[in-house]
């Protein structure tokens, strides 16, 4: 009987495990989302500098957690979504206003990736 105990308590830890680390990088997918349109709208009003600073503060908390990340989907998302934000910050100008949007979709989509990469289990 003290089995069927031990059992439940770890399947309850697992899943409890698992439900945190969905909440923590679904919250984490929304926040970045919600700072790349920030900075997007920052840039299409003409606020350049913001825009350029929202968009490598975003780079830096998505560098952050990654390491997280890692932990609970592919490497290879990860690592895109960081490469993609890196690059983010040099087309923030006037003139390179179609490339910004395309690679702020770019970044929105693979924040999305991400998501539904751990969530797909499920």
């Amino acid at each position: 009987m003290n089995r069927n105990w031990y059992a439940t308590i770890l399947l309850a830890v697992l899943f409890l495990t698992l439900y945190g680390a969905g909440i923590y990088l679904d919250r984490n997918v929304q926040a970045l989302t919600q700072q790349l349109d920030t900075a997007y709208s920052l840039a299409e009003a003409g606020n350049y500098r913001q825009a350029q600073q929202v968009y490598e503060e975003t780079a830096e908390q998505s560098a952050q957690s990654s390491t997280v990340w890692m932990l609970l989907v592919r490497r290879s998302l990860v690592d895109q979504l960081n490469q993609t934000l890196a690059t983010i910050p040099s087309y923030v100008s006037a003139e390179n206003m179609a490339d910004l949007a395309v690679e702020t979709s770019r970044a929105r989509a693979q924040a999305q990736q991400i998501r539904a990469s751990f969530f797909s289990w499920f």
